[in-house]
């Protein structure tokens, strides 16, 4: 846990820069919100709220929790100065296992392989374990998730406009001189990013998250008498392609019988919007 925290501290410029850029995900919770309509939201894990503008469209309260206090520290000034009065925004700086409060949500969110953070599956299980103490009792959990982040294997140090990660982040973001690279170590799981410029690197960072299978997670959902519904496997339009990677789904309380995967596919397909995949973000394989 405190490497995580170490990591995303000095990470705090990069996300500001380009993970908050990354929207492959928001017409997802744009539909999600506007079938739900929470009241009440709380993400696990929310960096600097950059799903919170979506929230806000339905939702009075948002709550926040992040182990990165200088995250943490960003989202609450950028909210602040902004003065978003209809909704009550309340950041917590603490990590998602031991977080506890006397409120209950409507939705709870693991947005972006979250849960690989966690180095165990005690770890893991308490965070989903906590996530439903929260819940309403009608309420929903949606959680993305997927074993590997970017690439299923290592790779070297790949240029970001060459990869789908362009197609990630809107045009005004520049990813020019940017670089990734995927490192697998047993049960490791290292991202890196860099930024070059005439081969001298300015900038430099990596996270460590730790592989999570999604029977893995299923399992847990079971062990803590959660239902779920698997409602895509990527991104995008083709969602239930046999090529998806992620689990995007919801759970619940088993006595909630409400299903909204019809309702939610059928507003993602009327989008018709290109498949966004990151099983294997580099394409080299697929040139040979």
């Amino acid at each position: 846990m405190s490497l995580s925290k170490s990591e995303y501290n000095q990470s705090t410029y990069f996300y500001d820069e380009i993970m908050n850029s990354f929207k492959m995900d928001f017409s997802f919770y744009e539909d999600l919100i506007a079938i739900l309509k929470p009241k009440s939201i709380l993400e696990l894990g929310c960096g600097m709220g950059r799903l919170f503008p979506i929230f806000m469209t339905e939702a009075k309260e948002i709550t926040g929790i992040d182990l990165s206090d200088e995250m943490i520290a960003q989202g609450r000034k950028y909210y602040t100065d902004h003065k978003f009065d209809n909704t009550l925004i309340e950041f917590v700086n603490t990590d998602m296992c031991s977080f506890k409060t006397n409120k209950k949500y409507d939705l709870i969110v693991f947005a972006l392989s979250v849960l690989k953070h966690l180095s165990t599956d005690r770890e893991r299980l308490e965070a989903v374990q906590n996530a439903k103490e929260h819940l309403n009792k009608d309420g929903f959990i949606v959680i993305d998730h997927k074993a590997f982040l970017y690439a299923s294997r290592s790779t070297d140090w790949i240029d970001a406009k060459d990869s789908l990660v362009v197609d990630w982040v809107p045009p005004s973001v520049a990813l020019d001189g940017y670089q990734w690279k995927k490192s697998i170590e047993g049960q490791k799981d290292i991202l890196q990013w860099r930024y070059n410029d005439a081969e001298k690197t300015h900038f430099e960072m990596k996270f460590t998250t730790y592989r999570y299978d999604i029977e893995q997670l299923i399992e847990h959902l079971g062990q803590l008498e959660l239902s779920h519904e698997r409602i895509l496997t990527e991104w995008g339009c083709n969602g239930l392609s046999n090529q998806g990677k992620r689990f995007i789904g919801l759970a619940s309380y088993r006595d909630n019988k409400y299903s909204l995967k019809q309702e939610l596919l059928e507003k993602v397909s009327k989008r018709n919007e290109r498949l966004w995949s990151d099983h294997d973000l580099y394409l080299e394989d697929n040139k040979s």
